[in-house]
C-alpha cells in the first residue's frame, strides 16, 4: 500500500499562511467544487479547468476519451501533474494600496497522472462524482444508469498524490472594514 502524501508546506515561502495539517487537505478539497488539472505539453503547460474529487489520496477528474489533456497522459510514460483549488474570502484594506490583502485558501497537489481502463473502477469513481455534485438524485429514480457505454467513452483520469501543500489566510469576522468582493 501506498504512503500517505507528504505534506509539502514547509516550501511556501511565507510560512505564516502555509497548512500542514492533512485532515484540513482533505477536508478542503471535499468541499470544493474546480480545480485546475496542470499538465506538460512538450515544455508548454496544458492547464485544464475541472469538476472532481479527492477520495483516499487520489484526485479524479473526467472528461472526453479524446482532445489535447488525453493525448498527454495516454502518450506519456508515467507522466506528472499538479492540481489545485482555491476559495477567496473577504478583501482586506490597508492605509497604503500595497497593503491591501485578501482572505483565502488554496491546496496544490502533484503526483503521477493515469488513465483508468477497467470499467467498475470508472463507474466507481463517476458515481462518486453524482454522488457529489448531485446528492439529492437517486440513481435510477432520477436519472438513468450509467450505461457501460457512456463509462467506455469517457477518460476518467487519477491523479496519485505524492505531496500537497496548503496555504490559508483568515482575519477576524469582526475585521474593520474588511468587504466581500464587489464582484460577486
Amino acid at each position: 500500500m501506498k504512503d500517505s502524501p507528504s505534506v509539502a508546506s514547509d516550501d511556501i515561502r511565507y510560512q505564516g499562511k502555509a497548512v500542514d495539517d492533512e485532515e484540513w487537505i482533505r477536508e478542503f478539497l471535499a468541499g470544493q467544487e474546480t480545480g485546475v488539472l496542470g499538465l506538460v505539453d512538450d515544455k508548454e503547460p496544458h492547464l485544464v479547468t475541472q469538476l472532481f474529487v479527492c477520495e483516499d489520496d487520489s484526485i479524479y477528474v473526467h472528461g472526453a476519451s479524446d482532445g489535447r489533456a488525453y493525448d498527454l497522459v495516454s502518450s506519456t510514460d508515467e507522466p506528472q501533474a499538479s492540481f489545485t483549488t482555491s476559495e477567496m474570502g473577504r478583501f482586506i484594506p490597508a492605509e497604503e494600496p500595497v497593503n491591501f490583502t485578501v482572505e483565502y485558501a488554496s491546496v496544490v497537489a502533484y503526483g503521477p497522472i493515469s488513465l483508468l481502463t477497467e470499467r467498475a473502477e470508472k463507474r466507481d469513481v463517476l458515481e462518486s462524482f453524482m454522488d457529489k455534485f448531485a446528492p439529492q438524485l437517486t440513481p435510477g429514480e432520477d436519472y438513468q444508469l450509467m450505461s457501460d457505454e457512456s463509462i467506455d467513452r469517457t477518460a476518467v483520469y487519477r491523479l496519485s498524490v505524492d505531496r500537497w501543500s496548503a496555504k490559508r489566510g483568515e482575519k477576524p469576522a469582526d475585521e474593520p472594514g474588511a468587504y466581500d468582493s464587489p464582484l460577486r
